[in-house]
């Protein structure tokens, strides 16, 4: 395509801006189609791509396919208790993805990054600008998108086609007819009214809907539950493909998965746990399991806390850091992770296991034998010890520490959080945040990192009554300096580590050597479990708080086993997953 012809489309684009009102719905909020009506146009696709019986456009039913087979009806009390969700957008990272599968061009490039609950005014903006990046790499798709010759007279039917196949996968569901009606009527004012060239006419029905709360939003869409409080829907079959598709893959369904959805599969027991099967076979799984865990690990960044690779140290103490070594702490992190998660004893391993792939740089930072250089890559045991599972690796003793030294008070506010589901709340508004560093007063001595932690939050009443369950459990990891390398005695001060601490926190209580100690409780900790199972259930479900069945299949059951792939099963076979309380004006 020449430039001319980009910016032909794009000016195009501008001149129509309009048109998404055709389509109705609003950036800050979308109506739920309860029992929707999918039939109307979804019997009649043609044949090729979603409608021809492999995809969503293909219809016959409603859709949601509950015809024998169905699922186990929970118990009333169970649907009472669902927690009504809001409705959903997209991340930015499943809006990427969804436009590179939607368009089969891996290396699309789109930059959309708006984490708000509510669209902004710069999201609409990418929105518009991934629609126009997808038109840039028009050639790379336009034949199998468009189906028909774009470059001739204007073709309705090859417009209806097109509306109906690439509309059911770009809104993830059948399109009904007045859906239809409305994106035809979008294509006649381009194409007819405006006097537009036909490939640009439907240049502008594709962006149309790319714009639309239908691709924008993860729709809620199925029957009404009866006998229950409020509204509940027994969510259909595309429905359920979305969750399940976002959620293991942070994707859009592919087409066995729409297939699946259009055969009423997904509202089975037994269709359910053959696509998840199926789905965590897939490469896709494993790079989405990984990113929940360095997520879950604030690897990737959390807060105030810098990603991995843009964490910066002091190069007079720590003059071996480099970008090479952050990278080489992500890959070996990764891999751990893909190694336990195939594990029946997930959570147990990934808590304790002392196994590392390293390369030259990483082995001499844990002290142990290694490949010969950075280019070879090797698995070994770490030293009993000093390490213990993810919490002692590397990649997370780095990104929880500062530029000069380690940080207690992160680590072990984390530790609370993310491990064991407390809630500390806020730090008060006078907090002082920035490095501890010693007293300027040159008679009063060198100080560890430990007793200037104490000496500033354990005088001020309004910090103690936190800083009695955060410090302890940082000072656990006092041993890793900054770059998660052991040490005996500290970078800085030179003064001797004391690692030593006592916690009193339910089920992990009493008095801890170091870290290592720590994990080895934490695996065993109830709290621990139901809190990473908790973690787990609420990316899944969108929710915070279940019902006491999906409380009972999901975190009682995780408790038990540890089973990553068993919390996965019972988190897509749960009550809340299947249906969703509808608030109501929603």
């Amino acid at each position: 395509m020449t430039q001319s012809a980009v910016n032909g489309r794009t000016n195009t684009l501008a001149s129509l801006a309009g048109v998404l009102l055709l389509i109705g719905g609003c950036y800050t909020g979308a109506s739920v189609d309860v029992g929707a009506d999918t039939d109307g146009g979804a019997g009649s696709a043609p044949s090729g791509g979603p409608g021809d019986g492999s995809g969503p456009g293909s219809g016959g039913d409603d859709g949601g396919g509950d015809d024998g087979g169905g699922a186990d009806e929970p118990a009333e009390q169970c649907l009472d208790s669902l927690e009504p969700r809001s409705l959903r957008r997209l991340s930015p990272a499943q809006t990427r993805n969804t436009l590179r599968d939607l368009f089969g061009v891996p290396d699309l490039q789109i930059t959309y990054d708006d984490e708000e609950d509510v669209i902004t005014e710069l999201g609409v903006r990418q929105l518009r600008g991934s629609a126009e990046a997808a038109l840039e790499a028009r050639d790379a798709w336009a034949v199998e998108v468009y189906g028909c010759d774009t470059g001739g007279e204007a073709n309705d039917a090859c417009a209806e086609t097109f509306i109906r196949t690439f509309g059911s996968r770009a809104f993830r569901r059948p399109l009904a007819d007045p859906e239809v009606d409305r994106l035809m009527s979008v294509y006649e004012s381009a194409v007819y009214g405006e006097q537009l060239p036909f490939g640009d006419s439907l240049d502008v029905v594709l962006a149309t809907m790319l714009q639309s709360p239908d691709f924008i939003y993860v729709m809620k869409t199925g029957t009404e539950v009866e006998g229950v409080e409020g509204t509940v829907l027994e969510l259909d079959g595309y429905s359920i493909a979305n969750r399940l598709s976002y959620f293991l893959w942070d994707s859009m369904p592919d087409e066995t998965l729409f297939a699946a959805a259009e055969a009423g599969e997904l509202t089975t027991n037994e269709g359910l746990s053959a696509q998840v099967e199926r789905m965590l076979e897939s490469p896709r799984a494993k790079e989405r399991l990984r990113a929940i865990v360095t997520t879950w690990l604030h690897i990737d960044g959390a807060g105030l806390r810098f990603r991995l690779e843009d964490a910066t140290k002091d190069p007079d103490l720590y003059p071996e850091y480099s970008p090479a070594l952050a990278d080489a702490m992500r890959i070996e992190v990764e891999a751990l992770v893909d190694r336990v998660l195939e594990s029946d004893n997930a959570f147990e391993d990934l808590m304790m296991s002392r196994e590392a792939y390293v390369n030259a740089s990483l082995a001499e930072l844990y002290g142990v034998q290694g490949p010969a250089d950075d280019e070879s890559w090797a698995w070994v045991t770490l030293p009993q010890e000093e390490r213990a599972g993810i919490l002692t690796r590397a990649a997370f003793l780095s990104v929880h520490a500062g530029q000069r030294a380690q940080s207690p008070i992160t680590r072990g506010v984390y530790v609370l959080e993310e491990i064991l589901c407390a809630e500390l709340g806020d730090p008060p508004p006078t907090a002082d945040d920035t490095p501890v560093k010693e007293p300027d007063d040159p008679d009063a001595g060198p100080m560890t990192v430990r007793e200037m932690v104490d000496a500033r939050t354990m005088d001020d009443a309004t910090c103690v009554a936190c800083h009695a369950l955060i410090n302890p459990t940082g000072f656990l990891f006092e041993n890793y300096d900054a770059l998660g390398r052991w040490r005996t005695l500290e970078v800085e001060s030179g003064l001797e580590i004391d690692a030593e601490a006592e916690l009193t926190m339910g089920d992990v209580a009493g008095p801890m050597p170091h870290a290592v100690e720590l994990s080895e409780q934490l695996t065993t900790s109830e709290s621990a479990r139901a809190c990473f199972a908790k973690k787990w259930a609420g990316l899944a479900l969108d929710a915070h708080t279940f019902d006491p069945c999906t409380e009972e299949e999901v975190v009682t059951a995780f408790v038990q086993t540890g089973d990553i792939g068993a919390l996965l099963t019972g988190i897509v076979g749960s009550p809340a997953f299947r249906y969703a309380r509808i608030e109501e004006g929603e």
